[in-house]
């Protein structure tokens, strides 16, 4: 019969569970395989005339279960105001935390039951305790958008930058939950735009992943670093540039940032010509597919334009072009954007760069020009873009060593050479005729 009184309360059969407590058939207090009572079930459902009957029976108030949570915990966990509140008006513990550590205000801050964590707060409840995690309520009702919660918590001088074990903050969490509204009201109340969690992800950061504009101007305009870099080398800035994020790099250089700042020199010799290798071998220089083997290299001297051409992405370059970026700025290993544009096989860059000025004559600390790239790895066609664009005094120097041949025997061999030059595209069809005329002539 015990069992069928369990049941009786979980299901509001209040007569039953009247009858059975009349008659003397059940004890009140038994408890079923998981440590819970009659009153127990009853609060879960809310069942507030069965639960003012157990209680009249005898019922243990505060009897926790295998998980240590007690009847008032279960009204809490469902929402079962009325009930929770009654259970509390009669005298139920608020110190009492489940095997997580949670606490009452814990749950009723995620579950977003104002009136009750009012009336925790009111009896004395500490704000800042934390649960297991070392997750304070603020950190949770901020994660589940609870923000009258929050306020609340605030204004019971809950600590605004409190972290938990990852080093997640309140504002942390309401980046991470997108919500704009919950953000501000933090910031307002004293929260740190620039603390990190332990990966060294700032909330600048974060919002950047989600290419969340709203936010991002939020934390911008109360003073958010931009060059923060987390502990994967990541920054906000550098990530907006290398996922073609355009109106969040936009707004970082509305906001100050220079469009030619690169990262600090590294000074590492060794690693930096590992990472030239790589550059010469990899098929993909974009940011999914970072240089890092076991060596700790962090590009120095590498530019906003850098990363763009790195990750293939035309309208960056075009972007950072127009807000006068420098074409030839080099990194700390000598590459310019022109470099990595070839390497990575990006056609469309590469003929843009060129039309922007790019110089393909700059060497890098390896002594190799932009050219080389296209000829280590195939790419005839780029190879053939570059010549087209040697200067004017290039293109003079190559028609002459074409034309200085003796006038008999050599006479078809520069005509080939000729030939050759017109094909690559270094002179142009005129040019070219004209330099026959003078083969065949003998001058």
């Amino acid at each position: 019969m015990s069992m069928s009184f369990i049941v009786a309360c979980e299901s509001g059969k209040r007569k039953i569970a009247e009858i059975l407590l009349a008659n003397n058939e059940v004890d009140v207090k038994y408890t079923d395989e998981k440590g819970r009572t009659g009153l127990h079930y009853a609060a879960h459902q809310g069942y507030l005339d069965i639960v003012k009957l157990l209680l009249e029976a005898g019922a243990e108030l505060d009897y926790e279960d295998h998980n240590g949570e007690t009847p008032f915990y279960f009204a809490c966990l469902q929402k079962q105001k009325q009930t929770a509140l009654y259970l509390l008006e009669n005298g139920a513990r608020t110190d009492i935390n489940d095997h997580q550590g949670n606490n009452l205000l814990h749950l009723t801050a995620r579950t977003g039951q104002k009136e009750l964590v009012d009336t925790l707060l009111a009896k004395g409840m500490n704000a800042d305790q934390a649960n297991n995690q070392a997750a304070t309520p603020l950190l949770i009702a901020a994660a589940w958008r609870n923000k009258e919660i929050v306020q609340a918590l605030l204004d019971h001088g809950a600590h605004v930058n409190a972290s938990d074990k990852a080093g997640e903050t309140p504002l942390i969490a309401a980046v991470r939950a997108k919500n704009v509204p919950m953000a501000t009201c933090l910031i307002e109340n004293g929260a740190d735009v620039n603390q990190t969690n332990d990966a060294g992800e700032s909330p600048l950061l974060i919002a950047c992943y989600d290419t969340n504009r709203a936010l991002t101007n939020l934390l911008v305009s109360h003073g958010a670093d931009v060059q923060i870099t987390s502990k994967n080398g990541l920054s906000p800035i550098w990530y907006a540039c290398a996922n073609n994020q355009k109106e969040m790099v936009s707004l970082f250089l509305d906001k100050g940032v220079a469009v030619d700042f690169s990262q600090p020199l590294s000074e590492a010799t060794t690693s930096m010509n590992s990472y030239l290798d790589w550059v010469e071998s990899s098929n993909n220089l974009s940011l999914e597919s970072t240089f890092s083997f076991s060596h700790t290299y962090s590009y120095g001297g590498e530019s906003l334009l850098h990363v763009a051409a790195k990750n293939g992405h035309l309208s960056m370059v075009k972007l950072l072009l127009e807000r006068d970026a420098n074409v030839n700025i080099q990194d700390e290993s000598g590459n310019t954007a022109l470099h990595y544009a070839v390497s990575g096989g990006k056609k469309d860059i590469v003929k843009y760069l060129l039309e922007q000025g790019a110089d393909v004559t700059v060497v890098n600390t390896k002594e190799q020009k932009a050219i080389d790239y296209a000829a280590i790895k195939g790419f005839n066609e780029i190879a053939t873009l570059l010549l087209s664009h040697h200067s004017p005094a290039a293109k003079a120097t190559a028609a002459a060593a074409a034309t200085t041949a003796p006038p008999a025997t050599d006479k078809k061999k520069a005509l080939m050479d000729l030939k050759e030059l017109l094909d690559a595209g270094i002179l142009t069809q005129a040019e070219f005729d004209a330099e026959k005329a003078k083969v065949l002539s003998g001058v």
